[in-house]
Order: C-alpha cells, then sequence, then structure tokens
C-alpha cells in the first residue's frame, strides 16, 4: 500500500445546469452528494495519505463551501486557494464563472519542494478537463508519490483511480 506525500481529488460535485436541458456535469458523469463524496474517497481503498502530505481539491465556486468541509474532512488543515483563471466564460445564474479553484491543504508537516503561485491562468477545455498546468504547479511544489482520484487520464509518475481513466492518447482523441 502507497502512502502518499500528494493526493489531487477532483470530485464529481452535484453541480446540475438549469432547465430541462442537461447542460451541468450530470450529463458527464454521475453525480455525488457532499457527504458521499468523503464517503466514497474513504472507502476506494486508494485514499491513502502519508502523516506528512498535501492535499489539492478542486471545486467550483457554487461549491466552495462544500470543498473546505471535504478539506477538514478528510483530516487536512486549509492553507490556500489556487485559482484557475479561463480564457471565456461558463454559464451561471447571477455571473458567468471564468475561474475554478483548487483548494491546498495540508497534514502533518511537509515542506514545499519549491513555492507556488496561486493564480493559473489558461484556456478552458473540454468539461472537467483540468490544465495541464496545474499538474505542472502540484509536481514543482509537491513530492512524490502522488495520487488523483477522480482522474480522467494517467499521468507519468502519478497513480490514478477513477471510473473515466484512460491513456493519455485515447483521451486525446476524445477531446478532438
Amino acid at each position: 500500500m502507497n502512502l502518499y506525500h500528494t493526493i489531487l481529488i477532483d470530485p464529481p460535485w452535484l453541480e446540475r445546469g438549469g432547465g430541462r436541458i442537461k447542460r451541468g456535469a450530470d450529463r458527464h458523469y454521475p453525480l455525488l452528494k457532499t457527504p458521499d463524496i468523503v464517503r466514497v474517497i474513504r472507502e476506494s481503498g486508494v485514499f491513502t495519505p502519508a502523516e506528512d502530505c498535501h492535499l489539492y481539491l478542486w471545486t467550483t465556486n457554487n461549491f466552495l463551501q462544500d470543498g473546505l468541509w471535504v478539506v477538514e474532512q478528510l483530516g487536512f488543515r486549509y492553507i490556500t486557494t489556487i485559482t484557475w483563471a479561463k480564457d471565456r466564460f461558463g454559464l451561471g445564474q447571477y455571473f458567468r464563472g471564468m475561474t475554478e479553484h483548487m483548494l491546498f491543504g495540508v497534514r502533518g508537516r511537509l515542506a514545499a519542494v519549491e513555492k507556488g503561485v496561486t493564480l493559473i491562468t489558461a484556456p478552458r477545455r473540454k468539461h472537467s478537463q483540468k490544465p495541464g498546468e496545474s499538474y505542472e504547479l502540484i509536481e514543482r511544489v509537491s513530492p512524490p508519490p502522488r495520487l488523483e482520484m477522480f482522474a480522467r487520464v494517467r499521468r507519468p509518475e502519478w497513480d490514478t483511480w477513477g471510473n473515466e481513466v484512460l491513456e493519455p492518447s485515447l483521451f486525446e482523441e476524445e477531446v478532438s
């Protein structure tokens, strides 16, 4: 069993599009209520953080409060928010979103390999596909071994867990 120093989680928040037409995440994959996200992570058999560990948790504006709760429930102390500023806006009821966030938390005392910044500016991609810059940032700041949960694509030198994991070449074909 691997004990991970770095864990990245992109949960399937219960984010739904408005109206009769499915426009939200619910048209792409099964969604979970926030308490179920914590349960699924704990019961996955792969969530094995080392005593000293960094956690990165993706969240949307709508689920920021839930994201902070999940960080705490998983046994981490919230440190900061890393924001992904996208090149075009998406949907929204009051405001049209152009950002997504990665909450950073720690467990124990694991120092950063190198300092990072809290802003990623990168184009919006296919639904739920995160920018490569986010992985590069994590790899610069946080040491291996690394685990990505609710992953969509395998990445070199990372362990992956999720029901949509594809080989990188297959994922690129899917994107086109």
